[in-house]
């Protein structure tokens, strides 16, 4: 990928090689969608989640969800190094952190930095979905949200003996550093599926 698409629908874009096998077991996929007033962040997967620890409540604020099976988002100012993270969980547990430099959180005990607009999982015992919605208004208030903005999309997949790890951005670190900025795609706003 050269960049990151968000587009005005429902998109589906999979991630089909891990940094670990270009044939991993699994393929996740991820969605950006854009409309007047929010950014729709949707992740899924066609295998079983590996997350009890997200089995929580959807809606439930859970830090850690990076230890199990996971989606991530991945935003940066556009015109700084301060960035945000979103991690979404099978069952719609989420959690999110401003960030003001390379993993120095904003602030000392991070907690909720906006409030979904709306939040939706739809998980069963072979799959999982979830779906987030952030407020426009706070990512360009925060975060100068727009067409000169960079992004990336990440997951952590599989049982903790065999865990993948998959970016829509090429990585150049060993062992995988998700929160490089440099290593983040512009954003290119799309009027409409490919």
């Amino acid at each position: 990928m050269k960049s990151l698409s968000i587009y005005q629908e429902h998109h589906p874009q999979p991630l089909t090689r891990s940094l670990e096998s270009e044939r991993p077991p699994v393929t996740p996929w991820f969605a950006l969608a854009i409309t007047q007033d929010a950014l729709r962040f949707t992740v899924g997967c066609e295998s079983p989640p590996h997350n009890p620890l997200a089995m929580a409540a959807p809606g439930t604020f859970t830090p850690d969800l990076w230890r199990h099976d996971v989606g991530e988002l991945f935003l940066k100012h556009a015109s700084n190094e301060t960035y945000l993270e979103i991690n979404l969980g099978p069952w719609g547990a989420w959690w999110a952190c401003r960030f003001q430099a390379h993993r120095q959180p904003a602030e000392e005990k991070p907690s909720r930095p906006f409030i979904p607009t709306a939040l939706s999982d739809k998980t069963s015992p072979s799959s999982w979905q979830t779906a987030l919605t952030i407020p426009l208004t706070y990512l360009q208030d925060h975060y100068a949200f727009g067409p000169d903005s960079c992004a990336n999309v990440c997951f952590i997949l599989g049982p903790s003996e065999a865990r993948h790890h998959f970016s829509a951005a090429p990585l150049a670190h060993d062992p995988p550093d998700f929160h490089q900025v440099a290593d983040f795609l512009p954003v290119a706003l799309s009027q409409v599926g490919p």
